[in-house]
């Protein structure tokens, strides 16, 4: 196990942890200390919640410095693994740019897409923190700070490939979290995160990458 590993080489953790953890969030934002444990809404928002546990536990048990991050839909280049993973951004770049139809589950469904260099540059200054004993023991979202609807995505994501969307539209489904913005407040003070790419132009970069992967 990674935690037994850090442990006995009494090294720092950094784990990948989701916006899952709060579950459905009606306020505009929320922030760190609002998550509820208790509550889970789907099997994969429990598995992060049980990680992050595993995490504190450890760090209080052990003594080991450690970085959670809550990541938010991020997306962007590298994104292409749908047959193994059917993610909803690479899913419908795919789709609409083949004239395929799509099924759009909540289109007033409100979320914090970030794009991937916004999230990597946050993770590289928490890294940069965390070996710097600037900081330890804490968690932090890594989003772009702003919420964006399913039909956003469907509407950029058509003009950038010049393709009319052939979409149905349902509703959200059971265990989805229909609305989430981040408090990104946390980010910015401690390690400076600025996030640059706004959903508008991080999904022309990403129908682009898309492109020229598949040629």
């Amino acid at each position: 196990m990674s935690g037994e590993f850090c442990r006995q080489n009494s090294l720092p953790i950094v784990f990948s942890s989701s916006r899952e953890v709060y579950g459905d969030i009606h306020r505009h934002v929320t922030e760190e200390a609002a998550a509820d444990f208790v509550v889970a809404e789907s099997p994969y928002s429990a598995s992060k919640i049980a990680g992050e546990a595993f995490i504190y536990s450890y760090a209080q048990c052990y003594d080991l410095p450690f970085l959670v991050f809550r990541f938010s839909n991020v997306y962007g280049r590298y994104d292409n693994d749908i047959d193994r993973l059917e993610r909803v951004i690479p899913l419908f770049i795919d789709r609409i740019g083949r004239g395929e139809p799509i099924v759009v589950y909540g289109k007033d469904k409100v979320l914090d897409f970030t794009y991937v260099d916004d999230c990597v540059a946050g993770v590289v200054a928490g890294i940069d923190a965390l070996h710097q004993r600037r900081i330890a023991g804490q968690t932090i979202n890594l989003a772009y700070g702003h919420g964006s609807t399913l039909m956003d995505v469907v509407n950029i994501i058509s003009l950038a490939l010049g393709k009319e969307p052939n979409a149905t539209f349902l509703g959200s489904r059971t265990g989805e979290v229909t609305r989430y913005v981040a408090d990104i407040g946390k980010a910015r003070k401690l390690l400076g995160y600025d996030p640059k790419v706004p959903l508008s132009s991080g999904l022309c970069k990403a129908v682009a990458w898309s492109r020229s992967h598949h040629a």
